[in-house]
């Protein structure tokens, strides 16, 4: 069981790592969370926090329900910052003793899951045991990527999936459709880097079906590269990786995926989608994207609600505060998104011994 200072120091640590390699330079589209969040980060905080006090082992295995990294994405804006937005304006009960006691909860859930250091402090995120990653270099086919071609459609496959997932769910909502994982280390000093994209057909939350679901890339590394994760699933690495690519193994719904054409006809397509999806979204008009927005946070909670027999979208009482506020939070963290605050800004706001909500 996870408890103690010692714990909570390496937490903000890795709060103050992650956003301290974060470009700073770059507006997340199509706004900053806050701006989003502001909104209701308190009722969906609540609505768990009061599951939690009721019946813990429960609400812990609701919470395991989800994507391991919701669950990092989820704890300090919503299970910390949420439960303290609610304390200050809604008078909720919780104290700081409350709120530090279920952070040390939710760490837990999160260990129960990984199989390595919880705040990626190593430079790592491992969600695969040793051997479950010699399983799959043994059994998985992979294919030699020699030819620079390959290579770069690759590249350019990675990039027309992320600008999918954030145009689906929303630059900082993209744990509702990806997750990164790795690296692990492999024979012959290489080591293995997974990018599962496991929900690219939300057909809960858009209209527009897409053709595929998921597409899980398995790509093989010389070790040289300097592969580094942290906690907020932001990927660093010491030489680019299109060179340092030695093999892949693709697969798309289940199906292997390895022939240059078959890359590239999946790099157009969701290049495609990624831009129709955004000139969509772009047409909203903010308090639309403000709702959207509150849609897509609470579908990555939709397997925690659905183990309590609940229904998972955004409750009315959501709706009413963003049609009664308006605008209000919105142009607030607008504006103050041009002030691009320090790490240590968010080292204290995401402290769950302490009242600073920003």
């Amino acid at each position: 069981m996870l408890s103690g200072t010692n714990t909570l120091s390496k937490f903000l640590l890795a709060i103050k790592r992650s956003y301290s390699d974060m470009d700073v330079a770059r507006t997340p589209w199509p706004a900053n969370a806050s701006q989003i969040e502001a909104y209701f980060s308190d009722i969906v905080a609540t609505t768990i926090f009061d599951k939690f006090k009721k019946d813990p082992v429960k609400c812990k295995k609701a919470l395991s329900a989800l994507t391991l990294f919701t669950l990092y994405a989820s704890l300090y804006h919503t299970e910390i910052v949420g439960l303290k937005v609610g304390k200050i304006f809604e008078g909720y009960p919780a104290n700081q003793k409350d709120i530090l006691n279920f952070a040390f909860f939710v760490f837990n859930v999160i260990e129960s899951k990984t199989q390595d250091d919880i705040f990626c402090l190593n430079g790592s995120h491992k969600v695969l045991s040793r051997k479950e990653v010699k399983e799959i270099e043994k059994t998985q086919e992979w294919t030699e990527a020699k030819d620079q071609k390959i290579k770069k459609e690759i590249a350019n496959l990675i990039i027309s999936l992320e600008s999918s997932v954030w145009a689906l769910y929303f630059d900082s909502f993209s744990c509702a459709g990806k997750e990164i994982h790795g690296p692990y280390q492999v024979a012959g000093k290489n080591i293995i880097l997974v990018r599962n994209y496991f929900n690219l057909n939300p057909k809960e939350i858009w209209s527009v079906k897409g053709k595929y679901r998921s597409i899980r890339m398995r790509l093989k590394y010389s070790k040289k590269a300097g592969i580094k994760l942290d906690y907020a699933n932001h990927i660093k690495s010491a030489k680019p990786l299109l060179n340092e690519l030695i093999s892949f193994s693709i697969s798309v719904d289940g199906k292997r995926v390895a022939a240059l054409s078959e890359i590239r006809s999946l790099s157009r397509y969701f290049s495609h989608l990624a831009k129709k999806q955004a000139e969509r979204i772009n047409a909203l008009p903010s308090l639309e994207i403000i709702k959207k927005g509150a849609e897509i946070y609470y579908y990555r909670y939709k397997k925690f609600f659905e183990y309590y027999g609940e229904d998972w979208h955004p409750p009315q009482q959501v709706y009413d505060r963003i049609n009664g506020l308006k605008l209000r939070w919105w142009k607030y963290y607008q504006n103050n998104e041009n002030r691009k605050e320090s790490p240590s800004h968010y080292v204290k706001l995401f402290d769950p011994r302490n009242d600073f909500i920003g």
